[in-house]
C-alpha cells in the first residue's frame, strides 16, 4: 500500500506557506519492516527517520495554503529547467545530522503501491491419464491437447451437448481452449452443476500469484542521515524546504511562480529512536539482524514483569553470552553492538586469532554478572577489554566442556578483545619513537578483581 505523510503547515515564512506531501521512496525500506514501532501509523506531525542510516522521502507534491496545489513532476521540470532553486534549511538539531539534508531531483518508479499476493483458482484433473479421451480430442478437434494425468491444469476441455463434460469421443460437440470466453464459461457451467462427473474428473487447486502495481515520474527526494547515539531517548530534527523562483517559473496547473517569490514549508520534524528487542525471557538472543533493525533496547522494568528477580541471559550471535539476575531497578538500556575486527590489533599481533565485540553504548546493570566468550584458543584463550588505546586482561576461567571462557564480575559491557593467547608486551627501548599500537597491561599475580568501579572504562567495572 503506498504511504503518504503530511506535514501541517501554520505562519508564513516567505510569500507563502506550503504543504509537503511525503511518500517513501523506493529505495527506502518500508517503516514496518525495519522497525516494529512504528506498525500502529505515524503521527503526521512527526515523520520516523532512521537512526545511523540514510532517511529518504519523495515529495509526491506541495500544496500551498489556498489549496492550489503544485505537482511534483512540475517543480522538477522547474528545478532542472534552472527557474527555481530547492533548498533545506535544518533549524534544530543540525549537530545529530550525517552531513547537510540534500533535495535531488530525478526519476522514479514506485512500486510502493503494492506488491500483493493473491489466490488464483486453477482447474485441474482429479483423476488419472485419460491419454484414450485426448487422443480423440486431438483427432477430431485438431487441438493438440497437453498432458491429462492427475493434478495438471486443464487447459483444453470437450464438452458434450448438454455442456457437460465429454467422457467419450462420440459425445464431443465442441473443444475450447484456456483463455476464451467459451473455456472460462464451460467450466462455470460444470461448476455450477455439481454433477458427478465434474466432481471426481475435475477439482479446483489454489494458487499463489504475485501482482505487483508501480507508478513512474519525476519527484523530488529528500534524503539525510541522523547519526546513531547508541543510547536510549529519541533524536528529533526539524526542518524545512524552501523553494525560490530564480527567473519567472512556470509550475502546470498552479501557474507562474515569479522571479524572486519563495515557497516555504513550516517545521518539519522527523523522529529517529531505536526499537524494543524482539524477546522478553530468561534466555534471550540479540542477533546481528535485528542489531541491523536498531531493535537493541533492554527495558528492566519489561524484564521484570516477564521474569520477576531471576537469572536472565543474553547471547550476542554466537560470539558472547551475559548471564546476570535481574534488578527491579534494572533502567532500559542500548545493546546495540558490533563484532568488527579493531585494524590496530590484528595489525599488531598477525599470528594471533581474535574474536571482537564492541558494546556502542557501554550498557551497565545493576546487578554483576558473568560474560562468556569462544574459547578459540583452548585453555590459552585470553580475553581483554580495549578503550581505544589499552588493552586490559581480565580474570577468565576456561570451561573445557562448552569451550568457553568466562568472566566473572562484569556490570557494563564496553569493548571485548577475545586473543587465542597471551598477547606479548614488548620492551620499548629509551628514545624509541612512540609506537601507534595499544598498550597491553601485563596480567597481575594475583586474580584481578572485576567488580565494584575500579576501572570503568575497561568494561570491568
Amino acid at each position: 500500500m503506498k504511504k503518504t505523510l503530511a506535514t501541517v503547515l501554520a505562519a508564513a515564512m516567505a510569500l507563502s506557506t506550503a504543504t509537503v506531501v511525503f511518500a517513501t521512496d523506493i529505495e527506502a525500506d518500508d517503516w514496518d519492516n525495519w522497525n516494529p514501532k512504528y506498525d500502529k501509523g505515524v503521527d503526521s506531525n512527526e515523520s520516523p527517520a532512521k537512526m545511523g542510516k540514510d532517511t529518504k522521502y519523495r515529495i509526491t507534491s506541495v500544496t500551498l495554503e489556498n489549496g492550489d496545489t503544485i505537482d511534483a513532476e512540475d517543480l522538477v521540470r522547474a528545478i532542472d529547467d534552472g527557474e527555481i532553486a530547492a533548498k533545506v534549511i535544518v533549524t534544530e538539531n543540525q549537530s545529530r545530522l550525517a552531513g547537510a539534508p540534500t533535495l535531488t531531483t530525478g526519476s522514479y518508479k514506485d512500486t510502493s503501491t503494492g506488491t500483493s499476493v493473491q489466490t488464483k483458482s486453477i482447474y485441474v484433473w482429479a483423476d488419472g491419464s485419460r491419454s484414450d479421451l485426448r487422443a480423440e480430442w486431438n483427432k477430431l478437434s485438431g487441438v493438440n491437447a497437453p498432458s491429462m494425468a492427475k493434478g495438471k491444469e486443464i487447459t483444453v476441455i470437450a464438452v458434450d451437448p448438454n455442456g457437460s463434460l465429454a467422457e467419450k469421443y462420440d459425445e464431443i460437440e465442441n473443444v475450447y481452449k484456456k483463455g476464451t470466453q467459451e473455456f472460462t464459461d464451460a467450466m462455470k457451467k460444470l461448476a455450477d452443476s455439481n454433477n458427478s462427473l465434474y466432481d471426481s474428473t475435475i477439482e479446483v487447486k489454489n494458487i499463489k500469484e504475485l501482482g505487483t502495481s508501480s507508478e513512474s515520474g519525476n519527484a523530488l527526494q529528500l534524503k539525510f542521515k541522523i547519526n546513531h547515539t547508541y543510547g536510549t531517548d529519541s533524536v528529533k530534527v526539524k526542518m524545512r524546504l524552501r523553494f525560490t523562483a530564480k527567473k519567472n517559473a512556470d509550475l502546470g496547473s498552479y501557474g507562474t511562480l515569479s522571479k524572486g517569490n519563495t515557497i516555504t514549508s513550516d517545521v518539519i520534524t522527523f523522529k529517529a529512536e531505536y526499537a524494543d528487542m524482539n524477546n522478553w525471557y530468561t534466555d534471550m538472543q540479540l542477533t546481528l539482524a535485528e542489531v541491523d533493525n536498531n531493535q537493541v533496547i533492554l527495558k528492566g522494568d519489561k524484564l521484570y514483569d516477564e521474569i520477576g528477580a531471576e537469572n536472565f541471559s543474553i547471547t550476542f550471535e554466537d560470539v558472547a553470552r551475559f548471564d546476570s539476575k535481574l534488578s527491579s531497578s534494572q533502567p532500559k538500556r542500548n545493546l546495540y553492538y558490533k563484532l568488527d575486527e579493531i585494524t590496530a590489533i590484528t595489525d599488531e599481533y598477525p599470528n594471533v586469532d581474535f574474536e571482537f565485540i564492541q558494546f556502542m553504548g557501554n550498557p551497565s546493570f545493576v546487578n554483576s554478572g558473568s560474560m562468556a566468550f569462544n574459547a578459540i584458543g583452548g585453555k590459552n584463550t585470553t580475553v581483554y577489554t580495549f578503550d581505544g588505546e589499552t588493552l586490559n586482561p581480565l580474570t577468565t576461567t576456561y570451561e573445557s566442556t562448552y569451550k568457553t571462557v568466562t568472566a566473572k564480575g562484569i556490570k557494563k559491557l564496553g569493548t571485548f578483545v577475545v586473543a587465542s593467547e597471551i598477547l606479548e608486551v614488548e620492551d620499548e627501548e629509551d628514545n624509541e619513537p612512540v609506537s601507534s599500537a595499544p598498550v597491553v597491561e601485563e596480567p597481575s599475580s594475583q586474580p584481578a578483581d572485576n567488580s565494584g568501579d575500579r576501572n570503568p572504562s575497561t568494561g570491568a567495572c
